[in-house]
Protein backbone atom coordinates (compact mmCIF):
# COMPACT_ATOMS: atom_id res chain seq x y z
CA UNK A 1 0.00 0.00 0.00
CA UNK A 2 1.13 3.39 -0.79
CA UNK A 3 0.13 6.76 0.24
CA UNK A 4 0.79 10.05 0.02
CA UNK A 5 0.57 13.02 2.23
CA UNK A 6 2.52 16.77 2.45
CA UNK A 7 4.05 18.26 5.08
CA UNK A 8 1.99 19.24 7.99
CA UNK A 9 -0.39 17.00 7.22
CA UNK A 10 -2.22 14.89 9.82
CA UNK A 11 -2.22 11.13 10.33
CA UNK A 12 -4.89 9.12 11.97
CA UNK A 13 -6.19 5.36 12.86
CA UNK A 14 -9.16 4.46 10.06
CA UNK A 15 -11.02 3.03 13.17
CA UNK A 16 -11.25 6.25 14.87
CA UNK A 17 -12.77 7.97 11.64
CA UNK A 18 -14.11 4.86 9.46
CA UNK A 19 -15.78 7.12 6.98
CA UNK A 20 -13.13 9.34 6.78
CA UNK A 21 -11.56 9.52 2.86
CA UNK A 22 -7.51 9.98 2.61
CA UNK A 23 -6.51 13.65 1.39
CA UNK A 24 -3.02 15.23 0.96
CA UNK A 25 -3.57 16.72 4.08
CA UNK A 26 -5.08 14.17 6.27
CA UNK A 27 -4.35 10.02 5.97
CA UNK A 28 -6.04 7.65 7.84
CA UNK A 29 -4.15 4.56 8.93
CA UNK A 30 -4.96 1.02 9.49
CA UNK A 31 -3.75 -0.42 13.28
CA UNK A 32 -0.09 -2.00 12.14
CA UNK A 33 1.31 1.01 9.78
CA UNK A 34 0.07 3.89 12.21
CA UNK A 35 1.73 1.84 15.30
CA UNK A 36 4.96 1.26 13.72
CA UNK A 37 4.69 5.39 13.04
CA UNK A 38 4.08 5.87 16.41
CA UNK A 39 6.66 3.85 17.85
CA UNK A 40 9.22 4.98 15.73
CA UNK A 41 8.48 8.80 17.24
CA UNK A 42 8.02 7.70 20.71
CA UNK A 43 10.94 5.76 20.64
CA UNK A 44 13.48 6.79 18.60
CA UNK A 45 14.97 10.27 17.74
CA UNK A 46 12.10 10.76 14.94
CA UNK A 47 10.60 13.93 16.55
CA UNK A 48 12.01 16.43 13.70
CA UNK A 49 10.32 14.24 11.31
CA UNK A 50 6.77 13.32 13.42
CA UNK A 51 5.24 14.63 16.18
CA UNK A 52 2.69 12.45 18.12
CA UNK A 53 -0.25 14.05 20.35
CA UNK A 54 -3.68 13.14 21.69
CA UNK A 55 -6.63 15.32 19.90
CA UNK A 56 -10.03 14.49 21.86
CA UNK A 57 -8.56 11.53 23.15
CA UNK A 58 -7.49 10.29 19.93
CA UNK A 59 -4.17 9.53 18.62
CA UNK A 60 -2.63 11.85 15.90
CA UNK A 61 0.24 11.84 14.57
CA UNK A 62 1.31 15.43 13.02
CA UNK A 63 4.21 15.26 9.37
CA UNK A 64 7.03 17.81 9.73
CA UNK A 65 9.12 19.16 7.40
CA UNK A 66 10.69 16.34 6.11
CA UNK A 67 10.17 15.11 2.88
CA UNK A 68 10.57 11.84 1.12
CA UNK A 69 9.50 8.36 2.38
CA UNK A 70 8.96 5.89 5.08
CA UNK A 71 8.45 2.33 4.78
CA UNK A 72 6.40 0.36 7.29
CA UNK A 73 7.68 -3.34 7.72
CA UNK A 74 3.71 -4.41 7.20
CA UNK A 75 4.64 -2.98 3.63
CA UNK A 76 3.08 0.53 3.78
CA UNK A 77 4.63 3.16 2.40
CA UNK A 78 4.23 6.77 3.24
CA UNK A 79 5.40 9.05 0.70
CA UNK A 80 5.79 13.03 1.80
CA UNK A 81 5.90 15.87 -0.74
CA UNK A 82 6.72 19.37 -0.14
CA UNK A 83 3.48 21.25 1.17
CA UNK A 84 4.18 23.61 -1.45
CA UNK A 85 4.40 21.69 -4.51
CA UNK A 86 1.51 21.44 -7.25
CA UNK A 87 -0.05 18.22 -6.59
CA UNK A 88 -0.39 17.14 -9.99
CA UNK A 89 3.50 17.47 -10.57
CA UNK A 90 4.55 16.84 -6.22
CA UNK A 91 6.84 13.60 -7.11
CA UNK A 92 8.77 15.25 -10.27
CA UNK A 93 9.13 18.68 -8.37
CA UNK A 94 10.68 16.62 -5.39
CA UNK A 95 12.71 15.15 -7.66
CA UNK A 96 13.60 18.22 -9.25
CA UNK A 97 15.18 19.88 -6.47
CA UNK A 98 16.98 16.59 -4.76
CA UNK A 99 18.81 16.93 -8.32
CA UNK A 100 20.37 20.05 -6.99
CA UNK A 101 21.23 19.33 -3.52
CA UNK A 102 25.29 18.90 -2.46
CA UNK A 103 26.45 15.26 -3.11
CA UNK A 104 22.74 14.07 -3.87
CA UNK A 105 23.24 10.76 -5.84
CA UNK A 106 20.24 12.13 -7.67
CA UNK A 107 20.49 12.73 -11.03
CA UNK A 108 19.14 13.76 -14.50
CA UNK A 109 18.21 10.16 -15.41
CA UNK A 110 15.70 10.35 -18.22
CA UNK A 111 13.72 6.79 -17.11
CA UNK A 112 13.13 7.72 -14.04
CA UNK A 113 11.67 11.59 -15.26
CA UNK A 114 9.19 10.10 -17.38
CA UNK A 115 7.87 7.45 -14.68
CA UNK A 116 7.47 10.39 -11.93
CA UNK A 117 3.77 11.46 -12.09
CA UNK A 118 2.84 8.05 -12.36
CA UNK A 119 4.97 5.43 -10.50
CA UNK A 120 5.24 5.55 -6.70
CA UNK A 121 8.20 7.82 -5.14
CA UNK A 122 10.07 4.32 -4.01
CA UNK A 123 9.25 3.20 -7.74
CA UNK A 124 11.39 6.25 -8.55
CA UNK A 125 14.16 5.69 -6.34
CA UNK A 126 14.67 2.07 -7.33
CA UNK A 127 15.20 3.00 -10.89
CA UNK A 128 17.60 6.12 -10.15
CA UNK A 129 19.52 3.34 -8.09
CA UNK A 130 19.87 0.76 -10.90
CA UNK A 131 20.64 3.87 -13.36
CA UNK A 132 23.54 4.38 -11.42
CA UNK A 133 24.22 0.89 -10.77
CA UNK A 134 24.11 -0.11 -14.18
CA UNK A 135 26.91 1.41 -16.24
CA UNK A 136 29.05 0.17 -13.19
CA UNK A 137 28.05 -3.35 -13.93
CA UNK A 138 28.25 -2.96 -17.65
CA UNK A 139 31.87 -0.86 -17.96
CA UNK A 140 33.09 -3.93 -15.93
CA UNK A 141 33.01 -4.70 -11.91
CA UNK A 142 36.54 -3.60 -10.62
CA UNK A 143 38.70 -5.75 -9.25
CA UNK A 144 41.97 -4.72 -7.09
CA UNK A 145 44.63 -6.35 -5.04
CA UNK A 146 44.16 -7.62 -1.21
CA UNK A 147 46.87 -9.22 1.16
CA UNK A 148 45.57 -12.70 1.58
CA UNK A 149 47.45 -15.39 4.00
CA UNK A 150 46.57 -18.98 3.41
CA UNK A 151 48.20 -22.25 4.14
CA UNK A 152 49.62 -23.42 1.12
CA UNK A 153 51.91 -26.84 -0.37
CA UNK A 154 54.06 -24.00 -2.23
CA UNK A 155 55.44 -20.86 -1.80
CA UNK A 156 53.80 -18.06 -2.79
CA UNK A 157 54.66 -14.10 -1.37
CA UNK A 158 56.23 -13.68 2.22
CA UNK A 159 56.36 -16.87 4.49
CA UNK A 160 54.54 -15.53 7.80
CA UNK A 161 57.81 -17.30 9.91
CA UNK A 162 55.94 -16.93 13.46
CA UNK A 163 52.26 -18.70 11.76
CA UNK A 164 54.37 -21.25 9.85
CA UNK A 165 55.99 -22.63 13.43
CA UNK A 166 52.44 -22.34 15.16
CA UNK A 167 50.92 -24.35 12.34
CA UNK A 168 53.06 -26.39 10.53
CA UNK A 169 55.47 -27.93 13.26
CA UNK A 170 54.71 -31.18 11.95
CA UNK A 171 53.76 -30.63 8.20
CA UNK A 172 56.70 -29.23 6.71
CA UNK A 173 55.53 -29.63 3.32
CA UNK A 174 52.98 -26.56 4.11
CA UNK A 175 54.15 -23.00 4.19
CA UNK A 176 51.93 -20.24 5.79
CA UNK A 177 52.40 -16.97 3.13
CA UNK A 178 51.27 -13.64 2.59
CA UNK A 179 50.48 -12.50 -0.86
CA UNK A 180 48.65 -10.09 -2.76
CA UNK A 181 45.16 -11.68 -4.75
CA UNK A 182 43.08 -9.91 -7.19
CA UNK A 183 39.69 -9.87 -6.28
CA UNK A 184 35.92 -8.23 -7.11
CA UNK A 185 35.18 -9.55 -3.39
CA UNK A 186 35.17 -6.22 -2.36
CA UNK A 187 33.47 -3.62 0.32
CA UNK A 188 32.58 -1.79 -2.77
CA UNK A 189 30.99 -4.64 -4.91
CA UNK A 190 29.61 -6.71 -1.84
CA UNK A 191 27.60 -3.23 -1.00
CA UNK A 192 26.00 -2.84 -4.61
CA UNK A 193 25.32 -6.70 -4.52
CA UNK A 194 23.46 -6.22 -0.88
CA UNK A 195 21.27 -2.78 -2.60
CA UNK A 196 20.34 -4.88 -5.62
CA UNK A 197 19.40 -8.09 -3.13
CA UNK A 198 17.14 -5.34 -0.90
CA UNK A 199 15.40 -3.72 -3.83
CA UNK A 200 14.92 -7.18 -5.41
CA UNK A 201 12.35 -8.23 -2.29
CA UNK A 202 10.80 -4.86 -2.98
CA UNK A 203 10.68 -3.66 -6.37
CA UNK A 204 6.94 -3.74 -8.02
CA UNK A 205 7.38 -2.71 -11.32
CA UNK A 206 8.72 -5.92 -14.29
CA UNK A 207 11.00 -2.99 -15.97
CA UNK A 208 12.53 -2.84 -12.48
CA UNK A 209 12.80 -6.55 -11.57
CA UNK A 210 14.02 -7.53 -14.81
CA UNK A 211 16.59 -5.23 -14.88
CA UNK A 212 17.68 -6.29 -11.64
CA UNK A 213 17.66 -9.80 -12.21
CA UNK A 214 20.42 -8.95 -14.71
CA UNK A 215 22.57 -7.28 -12.49
CA UNK A 216 22.63 -9.34 -10.05
CA UNK A 217 23.31 -12.00 -12.68
CA UNK A 218 26.81 -9.80 -13.24
CA UNK A 219 27.61 -10.23 -9.84
CA UNK A 220 27.05 -13.55 -9.31
CA UNK A 221 30.25 -14.69 -7.85
CA UNK A 222 29.94 -11.55 -5.63
CA UNK A 223 29.08 -12.55 -2.02
CA UNK A 224 26.81 -9.84 -0.67
CA UNK A 225 28.03 -7.68 2.62
CA UNK A 226 28.25 -10.07 6.00
CA UNK A 227 29.56 -6.80 7.90
CA UNK A 228 27.69 -4.02 6.50
CA UNK A 229 28.95 -1.23 8.55
CA UNK A 230 32.46 -2.35 8.18
CA UNK A 231 32.29 -2.29 4.52
CA UNK A 232 30.17 1.11 4.94
CA UNK A 233 33.17 2.30 6.66
CA UNK A 234 35.65 0.79 4.31
CA UNK A 235 34.43 2.66 1.08
CA UNK A 236 33.71 6.24 3.29
CA UNK A 237 37.16 7.38 1.75
CA UNK A 238 38.13 8.98 -1.42
CA UNK A 239 39.87 5.97 -3.60
CA UNK A 240 40.10 7.15 -7.52
CA UNK A 241 39.99 3.43 -8.47
CA UNK A 242 36.58 3.84 -7.34
CA UNK A 243 35.22 6.96 -7.94
CA UNK A 244 32.44 6.16 -10.93
CA UNK A 245 31.32 4.05 -7.93
CA UNK A 246 30.04 7.27 -6.29
CA UNK A 247 26.87 7.59 -7.46
CA UNK A 248 25.71 4.13 -7.07
CA UNK A 249 27.50 3.65 -3.56
CA UNK A 250 25.41 6.54 -2.06
CA UNK A 251 22.22 5.11 -3.30
CA UNK A 252 23.73 1.86 -1.83
CA UNK A 253 24.46 3.54 1.48
CA UNK A 254 20.98 5.53 1.43
CA UNK A 255 18.72 1.86 0.85
CA UNK A 256 21.17 -0.42 3.05
CA UNK A 257 21.37 1.40 6.21
CA UNK A 258 17.51 2.88 5.76
CA UNK A 259 18.01 6.74 6.06
CA UNK A 260 19.04 9.90 4.41
CA UNK A 261 21.02 13.08 6.32
CA UNK A 262 21.63 10.97 9.09
CA UNK A 263 17.80 9.58 10.20
CA UNK A 264 17.34 5.79 10.45
CA UNK A 265 15.23 3.64 10.32
CA UNK A 266 15.15 2.09 13.51
CA UNK A 267 13.43 -1.53 14.28
CA UNK A 268 9.46 -0.23 13.73
CA UNK A 269 10.51 0.83 9.95
CA UNK A 270 12.77 -0.65 6.58
CA UNK A 271 12.73 2.36 4.91
CA UNK A 272 13.75 5.96 6.23
CA UNK A 273 14.39 8.21 3.19
CA UNK A 274 14.06 11.30 4.23
CA UNK A 275 15.51 14.94 3.63
CA UNK A 276 14.42 17.96 5.54
CA UNK A 277 12.97 20.47 3.37
CA UNK A 278 14.71 23.52 4.97
CA UNK A 279 18.09 22.10 3.25
CA UNK A 280 16.27 20.80 0.36
CA UNK A 281 15.19 24.74 -0.50
CA UNK A 282 18.08 25.72 0.51
CA UNK A 283 20.50 24.16 -1.96
CA UNK A 284 17.81 24.37 -4.83
CA UNK A 285 17.53 27.88 -4.68
CA UNK A 286 21.57 28.74 -4.48
CA UNK A 287 22.19 26.14 -6.95
CA UNK A 288 19.65 27.99 -9.21
CA UNK A 289 21.60 31.30 -8.59
CA UNK A 290 25.05 29.66 -8.96
CA UNK A 291 24.05 28.50 -12.67
CA UNK A 292 21.42 31.13 -13.77
CA UNK A 293 22.77 34.66 -12.35
CA UNK A 294 25.38 35.88 -15.14
CA UNK A 295 25.96 39.60 -14.52
CA UNK A 296 27.37 39.10 -10.77
CA UNK A 297 29.99 36.95 -9.00
CA UNK A 298 27.80 34.68 -6.82
CA UNK A 299 29.51 33.18 -3.61
CA UNK A 300 27.41 30.55 -1.37
CA UNK A 301 28.63 30.10 2.23
CA UNK A 302 30.70 33.04 2.72
CA UNK A 303 31.74 32.89 6.47
CA UNK A 304 34.54 35.39 6.21
CA UNK A 305 32.38 37.74 9.11
CA UNK A 306 32.18 37.19 12.49
CA UNK A 307 28.98 38.98 14.34
CA UNK A 308 31.04 39.33 17.21
CA UNK A 309 34.56 40.91 16.15
CA UNK A 310 36.26 40.52 19.37
CA UNK A 311 36.28 38.72 22.55
CA UNK A 312 39.47 37.57 24.43
CA UNK A 313 41.15 38.54 21.42
CA UNK A 314 39.16 36.54 19.02
CA UNK A 315 36.49 36.43 16.78
CA UNK A 316 33.12 34.93 17.25
CA UNK A 317 30.29 33.65 15.61
CA UNK A 318 31.11 33.00 12.32
CA UNK A 319 27.92 34.34 9.90
CA UNK A 320 26.99 32.07 6.94
CA UNK A 321 24.41 33.79 4.77
CA UNK A 322 22.96 31.50 1.67
CA UNK A 323 23.63 33.48 -0.73
CA UNK A 324 26.27 36.95 -1.45
CA UNK A 325 26.07 38.65 -5.29
CA UNK A 326 28.59 41.08 -6.06
CA UNK A 327 27.84 43.23 -8.74
CA UNK A 328 29.58 46.46 -9.64
CA UNK A 329 31.06 46.89 -6.62
CA UNK A 330 27.46 46.59 -4.45
CA UNK A 331 26.84 43.45 -2.04
CA UNK A 332 23.56 41.92 -2.03
CA UNK A 333 22.75 39.29 0.46
CA UNK A 334 20.19 36.87 0.04
CA UNK A 335 19.07 34.46 2.71
CA UNK A 336 16.24 31.41 2.13
CA UNK A 337 13.75 29.94 4.71
CA UNK A 338 11.40 27.02 4.04
CA UNK A 339 8.26 28.43 5.51
CA UNK A 340 5.05 29.55 4.37
CA UNK A 341 4.05 33.28 5.17
CA UNK A 342 0.57 35.12 4.18
CA UNK A 343 1.04 38.16 1.88
CA UNK A 344 -2.64 39.17 3.57
CA UNK A 345 -1.42 39.18 7.23
CA UNK A 346 -0.11 42.65 7.71
CA UNK A 347 -0.91 43.21 10.68
CA UNK A 348 0.51 39.60 11.98
CA UNK A 349 3.83 41.10 10.10
CA UNK A 350 2.87 38.09 7.28
CA UNK A 351 3.81 35.47 9.25
CA UNK A 352 7.76 36.82 8.87
CA UNK A 353 9.69 35.90 12.01
CA UNK A 354 11.49 38.60 13.79
CA UNK A 355 14.39 36.64 14.23
CA UNK A 356 14.47 36.24 10.41
CA UNK A 357 14.77 39.97 10.09
CA UNK A 358 17.60 40.19 12.83
CA UNK A 359 19.69 37.64 11.21
CA UNK A 360 19.45 39.79 8.17
CA UNK A 361 20.60 42.93 9.76
CA UNK A 362 23.54 41.49 10.97
CA UNK A 363 24.23 40.14 7.36
CA UNK A 364 23.57 43.46 5.96
CA UNK A 365 26.15 45.21 8.13
CA UNK A 366 28.96 42.66 8.03
CA UNK A 367 29.16 42.38 4.69
CA UNK A 368 28.47 45.84 3.86
CA UNK A 369 25.31 45.25 2.13
CA UNK A 370 22.53 47.75 0.99
CA UNK A 371 20.01 45.47 -0.36
CA UNK A 372 18.98 42.23 2.08
CA UNK A 373 16.26 39.21 0.19
CA UNK A 374 14.87 37.04 2.00
CA UNK A 375 13.52 34.22 -0.06
CA UNK A 376 10.26 32.37 1.19
CA UNK A 377 8.55 29.66 -0.87
CA UNK A 378 5.27 30.78 -3.40
CA UNK A 379 1.91 29.74 -2.21
CA UNK A 380 -1.43 30.95 -2.70
CA UNK A 381 -0.92 33.23 -0.09
CA UNK A 382 1.78 34.50 -1.19
CA UNK A 383 2.83 35.48 -4.81
CA UNK A 384 4.29 38.41 -5.03
CA UNK A 385 7.05 40.50 -3.07
CA UNK A 386 5.80 42.24 -0.02
CA UNK A 387 6.67 46.05 0.02
CA UNK A 388 9.74 46.81 0.46
CA UNK A 389 10.93 47.15 4.37
CA UNK A 390 13.78 49.53 5.22
CA UNK A 391 15.89 49.25 7.51
CA UNK A 392 17.45 52.74 7.47
CA UNK A 393 18.28 55.06 4.90
CA UNK A 394 21.58 52.92 3.29
CA UNK A 395 19.81 49.23 3.83
CA UNK A 396 16.79 47.52 2.59
CA UNK A 397 14.86 44.00 2.51
CA UNK A 398 13.13 42.53 -0.15
CA UNK A 399 10.77 39.79 0.86
CA UNK A 400 10.07 37.58 -2.16
CA UNK A 401 8.02 34.50 -3.19
CA UNK A 402 10.38 31.53 -5.27
CA UNK A 403 8.09 29.33 -7.10
CA UNK A 404 9.50 25.69 -7.01
CA UNK A 405 6.80 24.31 -9.39
CA UNK A 406 8.41 27.08 -12.35
CA UNK A 407 11.17 25.59 -14.15
CA UNK A 408 14.71 26.65 -12.11
CA UNK A 409 16.06 29.35 -14.50
CA UNK A 410 12.55 31.47 -14.12
CA UNK A 411 12.31 31.10 -10.55
CA UNK A 412 15.52 32.87 -10.47
CA UNK A 413 15.19 35.34 -12.95
CA UNK A 414 12.14 36.88 -11.52
CA UNK A 415 13.76 36.99 -7.88
CA UNK A 416 16.91 38.99 -9.85
CA UNK A 417 14.73 41.14 -11.90
CA UNK A 418 11.63 42.28 -9.55
CA UNK A 419 9.25 40.99 -12.23
CA UNK A 420 5.24 41.18 -10.54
Amino acid sequence: MSLVITEYGLIRRNRDFPDAVNSLTELYLPDAPFEALRNFVTESEADAVLSFFLQKGRECIRVKNYVGLLETRDGTQLEILPKAVDAKQGRRTLLRMLRYGRNSPFRPVESAWQGANRLPLWEVFVTLFLDAVTPVITKGVQKSYVARTANQRFLKGKLELAEQIRQNGFHAERMVTTFDEQTANLPQNRLLKSALEFVQKRARTVPSQSRIRQLLFAMDEIPPSERLLEDLRAVAGQNRLFAHYQPALQWAEALLSGRAFGLTAGRHLTLALLFPMERVFEEYVAAGFKRYVQDADVTLQESTQHLIENHVGSRKFRLRPDILLRRNGVTTVLDTKWKRIDATHATGNYGIDQGDLYQLYAYGKKYNATELVLIYPATEQFQEPLDLFGYDETMHLRVVPFDINRPLEEAVLKVTTNEK
